[in-house]
């Protein structure tokens, strides 16, 4: 088979699409066929070295991956050969975890394709658990943009966010991959939503989400107009998918008992937090890692009824991962990234 293989951590150029060894049957395994596999941030953070100790080289990344069952072995599966299967963006890699529920809470829990081997090539091996059977009817592209910002806004949004109707939510960069599926699922909670955006060419998908208030962050201080907008409260929750650089604003964007929800790392790994200004108003603070297979087979049911739409920025060829890294690293893209192998 065909991948994008990197023999080193570094930038995009890292990247070479070249022949590797096709997967083999093991049981409880099913091999895909790979469709589709949508790019995350997680890994361009990959692929530059960001969780060295757990991938190992020569690798094959990849979470979102949308494919069909070519071969299986599992005979208590409901799954068969030729079905259309969503591979689950994270799960445990020990079979002695796979019982663990949540899984995400898992000991070796791990994003799809950061240990074993993921969805950057023509096929790939997955246990037969970790598969969900594709109801969406969604094109394969579409359907890749999907798992890991799907579960994520979940997990974030609804679980640990505890969003509800009427409830103010701030969410950070809402063209983005995650912050349009977040943004999507606080409104199907009753919410009313202010995001972020860092060009004025990505107010529409912002709004075809349906924020109710966008901030370019690089002309007005977000905090400002939050503040504004609900009169001087603040919002209930936020939802941070950034990270380093604006926790003291997101902070100060919340009312007393706010909750602040981050799943990001790109603007830096490091913060400063006032604990006095934690303590008096009782913000509380929750790190969200993915989500569970319930949570996924949550958000896909909010998919199939039309009330999550995906959002497909572009599709490259599986020969121009690099070209496809670089292009959300130029902070070109609006929604998700989408690498097609057998184009």
């Amino acid at each position: 088979m065909k991948a994008a293989i990197i023999h080193e951590f570094g930038g995009p150029e890292v990247f070479k699409y070249e022949d590797a060894p096709d997967p083999q049957p093991q049981p409880n395994h099913a091999i895909i066929k790979v469709l589709a596999c949508g790019i995350n941030r997680y890994d361009l953070f990959l692929r530059m070295g960001g969780v060295q100790q757990q991938t190992s080289l020569p690798h094959v990344m990849g979470a979102d991956v949308v494919g069909k069952i070519i071969q299986i072995d599992d005979n208590n599966s409901p799954h068969k050969v030729g079905d259309r299967v969503i591979v689950a963006p994270g799960f445990p890699i020990d079979p002695a975890d796979w019982n663990h529920e949540p899984e995400n809470l898992a000991p070796s829990y791990t994003v799809t394709g950061t240990t074993l081997w993921g969805g950057y090539a023509q096929s790939m091996s997955v246990p037969t658990r970790f598969l969900l059977a594709d109801k969406t009817n969604l094109p394969a592209e579409q359907c890749a943009t999907l798992p890991l910002v799907l579960v994520t806004a979940v997990h974030a949004v609804k679980t640990l966010g505890e969003v509800k109707p009427n409830h103010h939510v701030l969410i950070q960069a809402g063209a983005s991959g995650s912050g349009s599926m977040c943004i999507q699922m606080a409104k199907t909670l009753g919410a009313e939503v202010a995001t972020t955006v860092g060009d004025d060419s990505k107010f529409q998908v912002a709004k075809n989400c349906g924020a109710d208030l966008i901030i370019n962050h690089r002309k007005e201080n977000f905090r400002e107009r939050v503040l504004e907008w609900t009169e001087g409260k603040g919002v209930n929750v936020v939802i941070d998918n950034v990270g380093g650089g604006i926790f003291k604003d997101n902070l100060t964007s919340m009312r007393r008992g706010g909750i602040m929800v981050n799943f990001g790392l790109v603007g830096g790994v490091k913060d400063e937090i006032n604990f006095a200004q934690m303590i008096f108003n009782q913000y509380q603070f929750r790190a969200s890692m993915m989500g569970s297979m319930n949570e996924l087979r949550e958000g896909l049911a909010l998919v199939e009824a039309g009330k999550i739409k995906p959002v497909l920025d572009r599709t490259f060829p599986l020969s121009e991962a690099a070209q496809a890294h670089q292009h959300i690293e130029d902070r070109k893209v609006i929604g998700n990234v989408v690498l097609l192998p057998w184009n």
